[in-house]
């Protein structure tokens, strides 16, 4: 099996270059209450004999209904993944860096139609410092969501923007 044993997870993440807040979650600690959106608990399907993704080691950071999200390293640094565990070689790369995954997750929330306090209060719980970047983003972009922009593309712009300015400035 692909993914690193369910007794070494733990160790394996404390050991990434991961905020306090993501391996919290990952630990099954929510940092917000409203984060229970984002998951449905610690990993169980990969531990219990659901196959993983071909490619380098999963380290599962926690399930959400069926689908298992997780992080792996690559030489050219984290790849955020998830996949549903039907269908285990459809890996889809969320992010490549902690903070495009925070615009991914940040973005369900909005979809969620959670208040805007609520989500800075969120932003602040798990220092994600790009929200007001992301909201503005969003606002700007929405009026041409189901015209020549759609809501994926812009998202997908959004991370890949989060990204490069997190691999050029880690840690901001």
């Amino acid at each position: 099996m692909n993914v690193v044993a369910e007794s070494e997870r733990l160790a394996r993440l404390r050991a990434l270059p991961l905020s306090p807040a993501l391996r919290a979650m990952a630990e099954g600690r929510l940092p917000h209450p409203q984060l229970w959106r984002c998951q449905t608990g610690t990993p169980f399907y990969v531990y219990r004999g659901a196959e993983v993704p071909a490619g380098p080691v999963l380290i599962p950071l926690w399930d959400w209904n069926d689908w298992v999200l997780g992080v792996r390293e690559r030489p050219d640094g984290l790849e955020f993944v998830r996949f549903d565990i039907e269908m285990p070689d459809e890996v889809e790369c969320l992010a490549r860096t902690e903070a495009g995954l925070w615009a991914r997750l940040f973005d369900a929330l909005y979809e969620d139609d959670l208040e805007l306090e609520e989500l800075e209060a969120i932003a602040q719980a798990v220092d994600y410092r790009y929200w007001p970047l992301q909201l503005q983003r969003r606002q700007t972009a929405e009026p041409q969501f189901g015209t020549d922009l759609t809501h994926p593309q812009w998202l997908e712009e959004t991370i890949a923007a989060v990204d490069a300015v997190q691999s050029v400035q880690p840690g901001a």
